[in-house]
């Protein structure tokens, strides 16, 4: 009872930390990403451009300029180093979301491209070695056309048979013989 109790914990643990796992996972991102961004007064560079930073702006402007101007020096910068690489991944970006459209449109995953071994595996298909493979596949291969109830029937036949057999095993020792109470007619019959 205390082991189905402890597992009874575990799952419910478990299904809390899979129905707030995005959320878990969203929240820990933007912390780890909070923990290197610089004080919201500050303009960030990112490496290598903080070396543009130190010695294009910090060094011969931010010491006598006044603060407005210098921000709106800094937004300049910025716009003009960052533009190029902004464009290159809205642009990347842009040819991802139309080719999950086209997938979606098609009715496939939203990842659907042919990749390199599914093209060698077009290319192999219809050879000798494609039929040896397929035709060991399929000696190996399980058979699912079978149901769950007829194996249970036909389970359910050979423990009876086995039943059967024990029984009249014990009945040769002499005597008829009782197994749990149930005396061998009964117990064929059941």
């Amino acid at each position: 009872m205390l082991l189905n109790i402890l597992i009874a914990l575990y799952n419910s643990a478990y299904e809390d930390i899979t129905d707030n796992a995005i959320d878990e996972f969203m929240a820990l991102y933007s912390q780890k990403c909070l923990h290197f961004v610089r004080a919201p007064d500050e303009n960030v560079f990112i490496a290598p451009f903080n070396l543009i930073e130190l010695f294009c702006l910090i060094l011969p402007f931010e010491w006598w300029m006044d603060k407005a101007s210098y921000e709106k020096l800094n937004d300049y910068v910025m716009s003009i180093i960052y533009s190029p690489v902004l464009l290159m991944t809205a642009w990347i970006e842009t040819r991802a979301a139309h080719r999950v459209m086209h997938n979606r449109r098609r009715g496939g995953e939203d990842e659907d491209t042919v990749e390199e071994w599914e093209e060698s595996l077009l290319e192999l298909e219809g050879t000798e070695e494609w039929s040896k493979w397929n035709s060991e596949c399929e000696m190996t291969a399980p058979d699912v056309a079978a149901s769950d109830i007829a194996l249970l029937k036909d389970l359910k036949k050979e423990v009876a048979e086995l039943k059967k057999i024990v029984l009249e095993l014990r009945s040769e020792g002499g005597g008829p013989s009782t197994h749990n109470g149930i005396t061998e007619d009964e117990g064929t019959q059941s």
